[in-house]
């Protein structure tokens, strides 16, 4: 829940317009966007049972939220304990409906645009989020690819495949078919 006072850090702020120009303070760092990152993931969906009429479609939607938490903290781990994966690069990668703010006082907080149901969208944009930074991190690897182009002595003709084989590998059938596609 956002804090009352401003100098305490809001972690959930919850807006309905998309705020195109962020000042993200420079001297973010990573363990701090994934302080938030987190956070954002971790809180409680709200869903509103009144919007579903039946229970069983109503679990099917706690489920599908369930696996979104489940893909994001994942994924997060992973960008976690890649340490060329930068503070830089997580800013650069938060866009469109997640975005990076900062109180009057500088504290940090992430802003999501939701498109119809926040509840089943919040996750799902960080696990999107993380994918990304993943997926830039796999292109960029240098035994992967030199020059922005497939190495042929690595047996890589085409980089999104080596890409969903690595995600694959790395998280199993289920993350790469929703994530990495």
């Amino acid at each position: 829940m956002p804090y009352a006072d401003e100098s305490k850090p809001i972690n959930n702020k919850h807006t309905h317009t998309m705020n195109t120009e962020t000042a993200v303070p420079v001297d973010a760092t990573k363990s701090e966007l994934l302080a938030l990152l987190y956070s954002f993931v971790n809180q409680r969906p709200r869903l509103d049972f009144a919007n579903y009429g039946d229970v069983a479609l109503y679990r099917s939607e706690v489920r599908k939220i369930t696996r979104q938490r489940s893909d994001a903290l994942i994924m997060l781990r992973q960008i976690e304990l890649r340490d060329s994966i930068t503070a830089a690069e997580m800013v650069a990668t938060f866009r469109n409906r997640l975005t990076l703010s900062h109180t009057k006082k500088g504290a940090l907080y992430l802003e999501y645009c939701a498109g119809q149901y926040w509840a089943t969208e919040y996750r799902a944009a960080v696990a999107s989020l993380a994918s990304s930074l993943l997926w830039h991190y796999w292109r960029e690897c240098a035994d992967c690819v030199k020059d922005g182009k497939p190495t042929e002595s690595a047996g890589i003709v085409n980089v999104a495949s080596y890409i969903r084989q690595k995600a694959k590998r790395e998280f199993g059938r289920g993350i790469a078919s929703r994530w990495f596609n």
